[in-house]
């Protein structure tokens, strides 16, 4: 086994998964007996509870430390990635759409907490095609409602996802960017692309947090002192 391999926590991937499968497998039997659960909020945010429990217990268990967190390289701009969206949201659809725009990102969330911020943690030495498609295929075996969806096209959507999303973990760190860019193709389905306004806006949002994250970077204020008496010093 080459020696990448050998770091790999099995057990701790093991006991993720198994407790985010069947945390997903109850919350889809209840949904399926009780078709009425389907409408409800809270109910739909269960379903994604599997990940970030799975998640926490076996980051509990074996000690496994997270290199991604909930704000990452910068918390206000992790604060902005989530506010702005439900403003946006709120203001050309109402209130209810700005409501539905902050359930989305909880849900991106709870799964992201746990793909990201727990399994590609643990699979990070991996080559990146490497980790990348075997998150894949654990996160599409893991929706198990496989009989409702087109399986290549999923399958793909999430490939491309695990590498995108993948992708802003690594450059950011942030769990709450993450779960934006997951929620907002979510809440995408809640409206509608076809309007102009609401297209609009989507773009937008997408064009900002690109900007914000990678284009906009405000020094420390710290720095800036310990450069002017690191400046006066030498003045002296």
């Amino acid at each position: 086994m080459r020696p990448i391999y050998r770091n790999l926590h099995i057990g701790a991937i093991a006991t993720f998964y198994v407790i985010a499968l069947v945390l997903r497998l109850i919350t889809i039997a209840v949904g399926n007996r009780y078709p009425i659960l389907w409408g409800n909020y809270a109910f739909q945010l269960s379903t994604g509870l599997g990940p970030i429990v799975g998640a926490l217990v076996a980051m509990t268990i074996f000690k496994r430390k997270a290199v991604y967190t909930t704000c990452g390289k910068s918390v206000w701009k992790s604060i902005l990635t989530i506010a702005v969206p439900c403003l946006v949201f709120g203001i050309i659809g109402g209130l209810d759409m700005g409501f539905l725009c902050l359930l989305a990102f909880v849900y991106g969330l709870l799964e992201e907490f746990g793909w990201r911020g727990f399994l590609q943690n643990e699979l990070r030495d991996l080559p990146m095609w490497q980790y990348v498609l075997i998150i894949t295929a654990m996160w599409f075996l893991w929706h198990l409602d496989l009989s409702q969806r087109h399986l290549l096209s999923f399958f793909l959507l999430l490939f491309f996802a695990s590498w995108g999303i993948g992708k802003v973990a690594n450059d950011t760190h942030s769990l709450l960017f993450c779960a934006a860019f997951h929620g907002i193709v979510n809440f995408s389905k809640r409206g509608s692309l076809s309007d102009p306004t609401f297209l609009l806006a989507f773009v937008c949002v997408i064009v900002f947090w690109i900007v914000m994250w990678y284009f906009v970077n405000i020094p420390k204020k710290r720095n800036i002192y310990r450069h002017q008496d690191f400046t006066r010093r030498i003045n002296i």
